[in-house]
């Protein structure tokens, strides 16, 4: 399926998942907000510790909460992108069920980024390589880093909806970006806007920011998935009624107009 086609679908259906569902994201957001990014803040601003301490620690304290917070909302999005029932009661229970997963890949992808950023500014700076040299090691750098940022576009989503171990999940997430790098780099930019623009009010961050981005990106990789998947498999003639409704169903899924939108009392 082409790029342009395959999006249009991701932005349907993450529209309707979020309509339908608005106060389970609403209230998954806000309880993300709660245990993760206002405690780190005010862990920053009052701890009373020497500023390098204060930021390790601060650090430390991030990613120990967020690992938590944001398995519940991915986890939560995820049943959303699949079309299964959902409540709060799971966010709670898919924090819990990828909590190390989670912070395994936070660890991992924060320490990859962490030595790559530094080796780019070593060949930068390094006299005894000057020049092209220096420019050539570093630009190889830049473009593993690129390839290291676009791969968190699935790494949640595989987690989560995928329910990939750490490895596969980093395995499928490089192999998903190579495959399909422009799908890949667009949703990256697109969930990146999504979550500046909606965060740039404060209440946005608080309400809708994350949450939107997890179905936004849980739908992009399970769309994707389904896409591969079908061109995978060899064609063939259904071979009974049962078939037939079935393919027809999975081409339902999602056709909703604007009058669902205007008058939900005629779905």
């Amino acid at each position: 399926m082409k790029t342009g086609t395959l999006l249009s679908q991701v932005y349907k259906k993450t529209f309707w998942n979020t309509y339908d569902h608005i106060a389970n994201v609403i209230l998954s957001n806000l309880i993300w907000f709660m245990i993760s990014p206002l405690p780190t803040f005010l862990w920053f601003r009052y701890m009373p510790f020497a500023s390098s301490l204060q930021v390790f620690s601060t650090i430390v304290f991030g990613l120990l909460t967020n690992a938590y917070a944001a398995s519940g909302i991915f986890g939560l999005s995820s049943r959303l992108a699949s079309y299964e029932h959902a409540s709060i009661k799971d966010f709670f229970s898919d924090a819990r069920r990828f909590y190390w997963r989670t912070l395994a890949l936070s660890l991992i992808y924060g320490a990859l980024i962490g030595i790559l950023l530094i080796g780019i500014h070593f060949y930068l700076n390094w006299k005894p390589l000057g020049g092209i040299p220096g420019f050539v090691l570093a630009g190889w750098q830049i473009i593993i880093l690129a390839l290291v940022l676009l791969m968190q576009t699935y790494a949640m989503p595989l987690a989560s909806l995928r329910h990939q171990s750490v490895w596969r999940t980093i395995k499928w997430s490089a192999i998903l970006t190579i495959l399909r790098p422009g799908y890949t780099i667009l949703v990256f930019l697109q969930a990146t806007a999504i979550f500046v623009l909606v965060s740039i009010t404060g209440v946005g961050l608080a309400m809708l920011a994350l949450a939107l981005v997890a179905t936004f990106l849980n739908t992009a990789t399970r769309e994707l998935w389904r896409d591969i998947e079908a061109q995978s498999k060899p064609s063939r003639k259904p071979t009974s009624w049962r078939e037939i409704f079935e393919d027809r169903q999975r081409g339902d899924e999602e056709r909703r107009t604007l009058k669902d939108l205007l008058r939900p009392w005629d779905v």
